[in-house]
């Protein structure tokens, strides 16, 4: 991505979470709350949600399944995503680079907004969703190869 010159798009207090991907949510979860990260969980007692997204992957029509729980380390979050069927963004990274952290988030009131700015930009959209509502966008910034998620706050 060029050097930005203008204001920058994302600001410190708009972070929201580091997304790793696992092959395994139950035993990774297990195996980090036996080291003392965590606990996880979303939704009351549960350990983890499977959430089904419709979007777009590479600019097509996409739908996947992904399991998802979180859990608090100081100020930060941390998101576990094991991508559970479909193709994904999430299961590519998985089956090209294994294992390991995948992005990091941040809040926005405007999505849409953002994503343009983004493309603006040079980086590369990955695949978005649920733009209109609780939306996000996934972007590759090609530098690094890290991946920035917008997620509506």
């Amino acid at each position: 991505m060029p050097e930005n010159k203008t204001e920058p798009i994302f600001k410190s207090q708009d972070f929201h979470h580091v997304g790793v991907i696992v092959k395994d949510m139950d035993q990774t979860i297990a195996c980090l709350e036996s080291i003392g990260i965590g606990p996880f969980g979303l939704m009351g007692d549960r350990k983890w949600v499977d959430i089904t997204f419709k979007g777009e992957l590479h600019g097509k029509p996409a739908e996947w399944k992904v399991k998802i729980s979180s859990a608090k380390v100081g100020d930060t979050e941390i998101e576990l995503l094991q991508p559970s069927g479909g193709e994904s963004a999430l299961q590519e990274f998985l089956d090209e680079q294994g294992e390991g952290v995948h992005h990091i988030a941040y809040l926005s009131d405007d999505v849409r907004g953002e994503m343009d700015k983004m493309l603006e930009q040079g980086a590369e959209l990955l695949t978005c969703a649920n733009l209109d509502a609780r939306g996000f966008a996934y972007f590759k910034t090609g530098e690094g190869g890290v991946v920035i998620e917008i997620r509506c706050r």
